[in-house]
Formats: C-alpha cells, sequence, structure tokens
C-alpha cells in the first residue's frame, strides 16, 4: 500500500511556489539532489545555494542543471549586474529551506552569524524557514546541538526531525535527513491549512513503569515510535497536537505540548485532563495492565528460589475516555496474540472506541521495530489492513481515515 499525501487545501500543491534550498555540507546532500527535483516536478521554482563544505559531496552543476537555475556558492563571485544576492535572495523567497541542516550550520543559524553565503542567506531571510538536521547520533544528542534548536525554535524557525535508522558513520539512531517526499510534504503544510487544521489532537505514546521497589519496575518494549509518528503527522497537518508520553525509546516529535508521564495513574491523570479539551483522542500508548499491589520501599533482597508478587489491575484509561467522549472521537490500540480481528472489533465496541488500530508483535512490527503492519477498524467495519510499512506510513492512513470522518466539521475552527 503507498504512502498517501495528507490533503492540502491549496490548489496545485506547490504549483507557482519559489523555493530557495541551501545545501551545507553532509552526505545527506545527494538527498537534497532528488528535492530540486521533486519541487521543480510540483511546480516550484527552485534555487540553490551551497556551503563551500556542500561542494565537495555534490558539485554546483548538478544544481544548475537540475534547478535550472545559477547556484551560489561565494559571496564574492562575478556576476553579470552589480547585486547584494544573499538580499535579492531572501526578497524573492516564498520558503527556504536548509537540506541538509548541519551541526554548523545549525549554530551559526542559533548565533547570527555571518561568514559565508550559506550563514548570510539565512540571517536575511524573511521568508519561513525550515530546518532538516542531518548529523551523527551523538551530535544530534549533544546538549550545544539541542540548545542551538530550541534557540532556532523559538525564532520561528521549523524544525523537520530526523528520522532515525542506520547512518552513514555506521551508527544506528536518529540523525539521518528526512526524506525528500516527507520536506515537500512539509512545505505543501506551510502554504494553506491541512486536513487537521483547527482540529485538537490527543496523542499518547510510550509504555508506562509501575514500580516493584526502587530498582526494579513492571514495563513492556514499546519504544514510542508509532505515538510519535502520529503526533507528528497530526501536527503537520495542521492539528494543535498534545502529546502525554511515558519512558521512550525515541526522540519525541516538535509538538504544542508535551507531557511526560512514568506510571498508568499518572497517565490516566495527564490525559483524562487534556481530553476535556480535545476533539480527537489517539490512544497509542501501551499502558501496563497491572501494577504491584504493595511498592517496597527498600530493594526486595534475594531470599530462597521464588518470590511472590501480587499484582492488581490498572484503570482503562481508554475505556474511561469512551464512556465520556460526547462527540469526540476515540482512536485505540489493540495488540493481539491470536483472533485478532474478533477481539480488536470486540474492544472497538466494549471500549466506545470511533476507530481500533490492530497489530501484533513480531520482529518487524509492534514495539520496538520502525515498521509496522496494520488493520484498521471503524467501530465493527473493516476498513483496510496493510503489508508491512513504516510507522510514518501507518500515521498518515490512520489520520486519512479519521481527517476523513464528517464528525470533524462540528469541530473546526
Amino acid at each position: 500500500m503507498r504512502n498517501r499525501r495528507g490533503k492540502n487545501s491549496r490548489e496545485g500543491g506547490l504549483s507557482g511556489t519559489k523555493i530557495l534550498l541551501v545545501v551545507t555540507g553532509g552526505i545527506a546532500a545527494y538527498k537534497s539532489a532528488l528535492l530540486v527535483r521533486l519541487l521543480k516536478c510540483g511546480g516550484s521554482e527552485v534555487r540553490v545555494v551551497m556551503s563551500a563544505a556542500a561542494t565537495e559531496f555534490v558539485t554546483p552543476l548538478t544544481f544548475e542543471i537540475l534547478s535550472e537555475n545559477p547556484v551560489s556558492i561565494s559571496m564574492f563571485a562575478r556576476r553579470e549586474r552589480p547585486v547584494v544576492e544573499h538580499v535579492e535572495l531572501s526578497k524573492w523567497a516564498d520558503r527556504v529551506v536548509v537540506a541538509p541542516a548541519t551541526a554548523d550550520i545549525i549554530a551559526k543559524a542559533a548565533l547570527g552569524v555571518a561568514d559565508e553565503i550559506a550563514s548570510t542567506v539565512l540571517l536575511s531571510a524573511r521568508a519561513p524557514v525550515m530546518f532538516a538536521p542531518a548529523m551523527n547520533e551523538a551530535m544530534w544528542a549533544n546538549p550545544a546541538v539541542r540548545r542551538n534548536i530550541e534557540t532556532l525554535v523559538s525564532d520561528g524557525k521549523i524544525i523537520l526531525d530526523p528520522g532515525s535508522g542506520a547512518l552513514a558513520c555506521g551508527d544506528v539512531g536518529p540523525g539521518r535527513m528526512a526524506e525528500p517526499e516527507d520536506i515537500v510534504r512539509a512545505l505543501e503544510a506551510s502554504f494553506a491549512p491541512g486536513d487537521l487544521a483547527g482540529i485538537r489532537v490527543l496523542v499518547t505514546a510510550g509504555r508506562t513503569e509501575e514500580e516493584i521497589d526502587p530498582v526494579r519496575y513492571i514495563t513492556n518494549r514499546s519504544s514510542g515510535r508509532m505515538g510519535f509518528a502520529i503526533a507528528r503527522e497530526a501536527r503537520a497537518r495542521g492539528a494543535h497536537v498534545t502529546l502525554v508520553h511515558g519512558p521512550v525509546d525515541v526522540p519525541a516529535p516538535r509538538v504544542d505540548a508535551i507531557e511526560r508521564v512514568a506510571t498508568a495513574a499518572e497517565m490516566k491523570a495527564a490525559v483524562t485532563k487534556a481530553f476535556a479539551r480535545c476533539d480527537v483522542c489517539v490512544m497509542a500508548a501501551a499502558v501496563s495492565d497491572f501494577t504491584p499491589v504493595r511498592r517496597r520501599a527498600g530493594k526486595i533482597k534475594r531470599a530462597g528460589k521464588s518470590f511472590e508478587l501480587e499484582l492488581r489491575s490498572t484503570e482503562d484509561i481508554l475505556s474511561s475516555l469512551g464512556k465520556r467522549k460526547e462527540g469526540r472521537i476515540v482512536v485505540g490500540f489493540a495488540l493481539e496474540t491470536e483472533n485478532g480481528e474478533a477481539n480488536a472489533t470486540r474492544k472497538a465496541r466494549e471500549k466506545g472506541c470511533d476507530y481500533m488500530v490492530l497489530n501484533a508483535p513480531g520482529k518487524k512490527t509492534g514495539f520496538s521495530a520502525p515498521t509496522n503492519q496494520i488493520t484498521l477498524f471503524k467501530e465493527r467495519k473493516k476498513l483496510f489492513a496493510t503489508p508491512l510499512i513504516s510507522k510514518d506510513e501507518a500515521a498518515v492512513l490512520i489520520l486519512d481515515a479519521v481527517a476523513a470522518d464528517g464528525r470533524l466539521k462540528r469541530f473546526r475552527r
């Protein structure tokens, strides 16, 4: 099943737009060539600025041919007519995209440094600026980079969070530049309200941890990837997104409000409060079904060959929301190992869900993996089942169904 783009109300997508692409020195610069191609096919006029380091990875000629425009690589290059090029470009562009955005250019932009053509163009930019970071996972996690990212966000810049996976250096983790198709979608969304504009979406993600003693707890293997993908996609489609998440294995996306919790009880309290202000609730978190009856004050010592742990059920958050949804749309998740479809539709009915997403645990699905294989039900009706797809693609398909729900009309602002 192909990844479908969220609908955008702007006729012609990017047709007639002027996109200034700033390419800096990272191996992901090869992806920027494809980005230019996609933008041109979508009807954009594209001009490219390259840092000196970028030219070590891809030649300016590549971008000149693809963009059908001269490429700017120096502040002091001789030109046919006198012009302050960085000012001219800043006036010309409808949007500025930095892809790849290295740690170096992010630092320069955050500090207002203008020591070469790329950083000078960014300092003089008058249009909205998007950064698509690309770097090693250790660099992405470095406190200095995190501070610079926060500075850019507070300055109103748009950060297209990097993906997670195998990196050019051989490491595995977050740091891969957003795919060109995702950058195009973000640009499309920036020109017109998305199909969830004006809708308040509450998303839960991650796992909960129920303490046994100060060093042990009960939990599950949920990484947070699925819930984060939904939150990120909802935000890209114009929704106001509140994210409540427990412990996770990946960085949280940039949304409108985030609350971090640890236990099922904390999750319930945070979700119950936020639910009153939402129009759509997507419960992707894997909340513990059981919690110890008693938390030990000290570490339990080894004594004998066995140990009995008494558990009690946690409160069913999804069911409590379904009982008081009052017209809100509620999306639940069901992880099943047997009789999946029957159990999913039963849960949807019993818990008052409008939609139920069924998935199963496996090496490439469910917990931990970046991919999933889902079946979506609207009440008892099966809408579709997917092959193995990325969780980002799954998020698009789930929100396609929600965005097409006629009941959203009453919530649009």
